[in-house]
């Protein structure tokens, strides 16, 4: 009786986590999806003169992202 219950829980266990796998790697492909043009729009709106977006691109840890945002801010009026 105590091995039933065993397997039925890891049973349970297993359908679970083939249930939830797949909704995990969809939003993490979404997320990963987002284009290069929103991350510079959010740049150019959030910082709102451009110093303060020559400031906050210079604070980005990735030098691609840095790149794409210092583009923008010198696109800036």
């Amino acid at each position: 009786m105590n091995s039933f219950i065993s397997s039925i829980a890891a049973c349970t266990l297993l359908v679970a986590i083939s249930a939830a796998a797949p909704a995990h790697a969809e939003d993490m492909m979404k997320s990963d999806l987002l284009p290069a043009e929103t991350t510079n729009a959010d740049a150019m709106t959030t910082a709102g003169t451009k110093a303060d977006c020559m400031q906050k691109a210079e604070m980005e840890q990735d030098s691609v992202k840095k790149q794409e945002m210092l583009k923008a801010c010198d696109a800036m009026q």
